[in-house]
């Protein structure tokens, strides 16, 4: 038996999560749930300890038995990461990253439906540049994070054709060697993120693509003076203002949540 405890303080908000996991060998990756929780931590613990198996080099069983979570300290995608890391650890397996993404629509709506109402107060974004210059927005581009008041702070990446959430700190400038550098630091205008600054999220829209409605491709941001349109298409960003460019169209579905549903 394991537990993983996520625990985290900062000026802007907290994030709580205690998970018990007990993982043993099978023949075949299994999730099951018997931690007594609301459903919305049920359905995030199992996907996060699908999360955790997927890609490991053998099967296993998991158990999730115990979550705490504690009211408002306890955000989208808490349980989810602590199951994630609980599974790990019992696997004695160490993650790649310091984050744990999501790209599960239903949990995409889920954690926009508990931004709406906040303003933005600022974007960072880490871009790629060679010999001093770098190439226009979407084009440069590598990651970019959100912060909204009263929240931590959300990473955007992309991967194909998938967006992937993750709550994390922006990393650091480095060094490409000879490709060239990643800088980060604020967005800056005329690029598109920029231009939302200061703005309040009045309501929002998940985009689903390729991969079906149970994977976001993108976001529609709907604040209250234009709205932003950021997503993933075959490795590249999608940036755009008030409308889904036309090429992205035709691969991509916008589907508004609604008040106490996904969609």
């Amino acid at each position: 038996m394991t537990t993983f405890r996520l625990l985290q303080q900062t000026n802007r908000s907290s994030r709580f999560a205690q998970v018990t996991v007990e993982v043993t060998a099978s023949s075949r990756s299994e999730v099951e749930v018997t931690a007594v929780v609301v459903e919305e931590h049920r359905w995030e613990a199992e996907l996060g300890a699908r999360r955790a198996l997927r890609g490991q080099p053998v099967a296993a069983r998991v158990i999730v038995t115990g979550v705490v979570t504690a009211g408002a300290d306890t955000s989208v995608g808490d349980v989810y990461e602590a199951t994630a890391r609980a599974v790990w650890q019992a696997l004695r397996v160490e993650h790649r990253t310091s984050y744990v993404d999501f790209n599960d629509s239903a949990m995409v709506a889920s954690w926009l439906k508990g931004m709406v109402g906040r303003r933005l107060d600022a974007v960072t974004e880490a871009r790629h540049w060679y010999g001093r210059r770098r190439e226009p927005d979407a084009e440069s581009l590598l990651h970019a994070w959100l912060f909204f008041e009263y929240a931590m702070p959300v990473g955007l990446h992309g991967h194909g054709d998938q967006l992937l959430l993750a709550a994390e700190d922006p990393y650091g400038s480095y060094d490409m060697g000879e490709s060239g550098e990643a800088r980060v630091g604020p967005a800056q205008p005329p690029d598109v993120l920029s231009g939302f600054v200061g703005a309040r999220l009045t309501d929002g829209a998940v985009i689903v693509g390729h991969d079906g409605d149970a994977v976001a491709a993108g976001l529609v941001l709907r604040f209250d003076k234009r709205d932003l349109v950021v997503g993933v298409l075959g490795d590249e960003w999608v940036l755009a203002v008030d409308s889904v460019p036309a090429d992205a169209a035709r691969s991509w579905a916008v589907r508004p949540f609604v008040q106490g549903g996904c969609w």
